[in-house]
């Protein structure tokens, strides 16, 4: 079992979501990793506008591995969104995913979003932590919730 925590996890997501920060149009850089047994079976960060969200990209990348997910952890920066706009939920692909837990740093402010993707989680039965490294993601997405304050 790997000894890294939490924050730990959170980090490296953060540094997924800065390595793309100018690239994402009005979506936030958004990082996500999903972790098994101590083990990164996925990540991703938000691809340009239209282009897979960044637990879309870790799913994806996840399910290349051919590794259950049942147990499996995903740690993303920002809610994963609720609604099907440019691209399907993200909430609801993780739901279906066999993912038991989500940590994520900040709820997403955006009307149509905030609490509803953490609700579509819950009531699938995945645990949701929230608030995670959250004055450091805060800090990263600062220019992007301003749009919304």
């Amino acid at each position: 079992m790997s000894s890294k925590t939490d924050q730990d996890y959170m980090l490296q997501a953060l540094e997924l979501g800065e390595s793309v920060k100018g690239t994402t149009g009005d979506n936030p850089w958004v990082g996500c990793l999903i972790i098994k047994d101590g083990i990164i079976l996925g990540q991703g960060a938000t691809h340009p506008p239209g282009g897979l969200h960044a637990e879309a990209a870790a799913l994806q990348e996840a399910q290349k591995s051919k590794q259950s997910l049942n147990g499996a952890t995903l740690y993303c920066t920002v809610e994963p969104c609720s609604f099907e706009g440019r691209t399907p939920s993200c909430a609801k692909a993780i739901a279906r995913s066999g993912i038991s837990r989500v940590v994520a740093s900040i709820r997403d402010p955006h009307p149509k979003v905030n609490g509803k993707g953490f609700s579509i989680l819950r009531q699938a039965g995945v645990e949701v932590t929230e608030g995670i490294k959250s004055q450091q993601v805060e800090a990263s997405l600062q220019e992007w919730l301003n749009g919304y304050r």
